[in-house]
């Protein structure tokens, strides 16, 4: 495998990982609109035979149905390629502080900080420390 390969498929990988949702919602509506596409054959069929008046009906629904679907997972598609999760962009350069948002989650103790309370590390920052101020 070459290495543009390799890096071909990670990169893709990482995407469907991280669109997971959306895909999986886009090829079920996509799904939903062929089958129901196909099916509509049988339906129409059986109509003709069976009650013609309802057959202008099951063709207005299933068309609706279909593009419905179509239209949703092409959304779903523009808004995955875009990058917005239904959240406005903000075009300003300057981040907002993390005190601006009341509901942000605590993430807890960082892994540095898990990193910094090792006693080796710890003896090793004091020596620098006290290094310094000699």
């Amino acid at each position: 495998m070459s290495l543009y390969r390799f890096v071909r498929l990670t990169a893709t990988l990482a995407l469907l990982k991280r669109y997971r949702l959306r895909l999986v919602r886009a090829v079920f509506a996509l799904s939903f609109a062929l089958v129901t596409a196909w099916l509509y054959d049988d339906v129409a069929t059986f109509l003709q035979a069976q009650a013609p008046q309802w057959a202008a009906t099951a063709l207005l629904i299933k068309t609706l149905i279909v593009y419905l679907a179509f239209f949703w997972c092409f959304w779903e598609l523009s808004r995955m390629l875009s990058g917005s999760d239904g959240q406005p962009v903000s075009k300003t350069s300057a981040p907002a502080p993390k005190s601006a948002t009341p509901t942000a989650p605590n993430p807890g103790p960082s892994p540095l900080d898990a990193l910094a309370d090792k006693p080796k590390l710890r003896s090793r920052r004091e020596d620098l420390l006290q290094q310094q101020d000699r």
